[in-house]
């Protein structure tokens, strides 16, 4: 049995992994062949790794994540328009209405966060 320093060293590695996208069976399999646990055992250390994942996106860090998308996408937007690529400034425009729920098939919502919350 791992000691609670060895656990959470594997905790934030599958954190790390998660964070950079790999999927959860993906990471799994890996922390199971690079440390030597069984897939249950990698399988537990994971799920650890995505609560607290989900844990830190919470409500309060919504507005700011939401803030953050719109930024990266008026960017891609702005670049595709230099590059005289109408179909990726289509695809951008289009994320940015369902992120911000500005288009007419949007129903209103009724959040005590308000639009972004």
């Amino acid at each position: 049995m791992a000691g609670r320093s060895a656990t959470t060293k594997r905790v934030n590695w599958a954190l790390q992994q998660l964070m950079a996208g790999h999927g959860s069976t993906a990471v799994v399999t890996d922390l199971s062949q690079r440390e030597g646990v069984s897939r249950r055992q990698a399988q537990r250390i994971t799920a650890k790794a995505h609560e607290i994942l989900v844990t830190d996106l919470d409500q309060t860090e919504r507005k700011h994540l939401v803030a953050q998308l719109v930024h990266i996408l008026m960017e891609a937007a702005a670049q595709a328009l230099k590059a005289k690529n109408s179909g990726a400034v289509v695809g951008c425009a289009k994320e940015l209405r369902v992120l911000t729920g500005l288009g007419a098939d949007t129903p209103p919502r009724h959040s005590r966060f308000g639009r972004y919350g």
